[in-house]
């Protein structure tokens, strides 16, 4: 089944090839700066809300920083390379390859619209501490401005998804996308949440009370086939494959024993690591994957159909 899952994963990523010659990328970083100009007054009120200081990427800013194109380029190659050798190596090592992927083409994903003061991040934003058990494991979010975990979420949010793992939610408040904070948000009560809360948390859950309890209406962009589950489930598979590439480096012993699946609360890590890297690629039976929920993003900025709009209108 995952062998199989391998060879569809390497399908989906064909729409990305393309995009790895400089000049098609170059034409479609041009496009997204067009399709993005009607909101762009919503990225400097994100910036005032959040504390970041964030800008939608600008011809000026490409004309002055033509290696932003060119580094761009280089991390989907990166993602697309790594993933390769993740698939064709041993299980034993492959978390981490597959780690690097994901984090390459989200930073691809996220400089390709917007970019922040200081231009690289300077560290993953998250952090796995290994320990020997995994009933112990947490995710803890840095609060340092400038991870890239962080500059994932913020990207998210200015593209209308609304998140569980972040403070502040996109919505239509008085004639205007503005934000407001986010009763739902996951680690409102700390930097931190357990590796098991994590494999527990119902990302249709959120999204069912968030549609039920929020006042103001919710961003619906044209893109998405769900701004709310999707994203966010997308982003709890991407913890969980941060934390196997952790304990697969680090305990290297423990991860072995997580693959054999010698208690329950290791075979059931070991399932759902494996159902993370399908959300990263093909998806499941009834959900897309990352690489298509982003070439779907990446068509409609082509064809001119990339749009806000207010959930359950037109």
């Amino acid at each position: 089944m995952f062998r199989s899952g391998v060879d569809e994963a390497n399908k989906a990523w064909r729409f990305y090839e393309h995009l790895t010659l400089l000049h098609s990328y170059e034409v479609l970083q041009k496009q997204a700066i067009d399709a993005y100009s009607p909101y762009k007054d919503i990225v400097e009120r994100y910036s005032k809300t959040s504390g970041r200081n964030i800008h939608p990427v600008t011809y000026e800013h490409l004309e002055k920083h033509p290696e932003v194109a060119e580094q761009n380029v280089a991390l989907l190659k990166n993602a697309m390379e790594l993933w390769r050798m993740a698939s064709q190596t041993s299980v034993a090592v492959a978390p981490i390859l597959y780690h690097y992927s994901w984090h390459c083409f989200n930073s691809f994903f996220i400089y390709t619209f917007f970019r922040w003061e200081p231009q690289h991040s300077r560290s993953h934003g998250i952090r796995a501490p290994p320990k020997d058990n995994i009933e112990d494991v947490k995710i803890q979010f840095l609060k340092r401005k400038d991870g890239l975990f962080q500059r994932l979420i913020d990207t998210w949010i200015l593209l209308g998804a609304s998140l569980a793992f972040s403070p502040f939610l996109p919505v239509y408040k008085e004639n205007e996308i503005n934000f407001v904070p986010n009763d739902r948000y996951l680690v409102s009560n700390s930097n931190e949440i357990s590796l098991k809360q994590l494999m527990n948390f119902n990302s249709a859950n959120f999204e069912k009370e968030l549609y039920s309890n929020l006042k103001e209406r919710p961003l619906s962009p044209s893109f998405l086939i769900n701004s709310a589950y999707l994203p966010t489930n997308t982003i709890k598979s991407y913890l969980v494959v941060f934390a196997a590439s952790n304990l697969a480096r680090y305990r290297p012993i423990l991860w072995n024993s997580i693959l054999i699946g010698k208690t329950r609360e290791q075979s059931n890590f070991a399932l759902n690591w494996r159902i993370a890297l399908f959300d990263y690629t093909i998806g499941s039976n009834s959900d897309p994957g990352l690489l298509y929920q982003i070439s779907r993003l990446l068509k409609a900025v082509r064809i001119g159909q990339f749009y806000f709009k207010r959930v359950g209108l037109v």
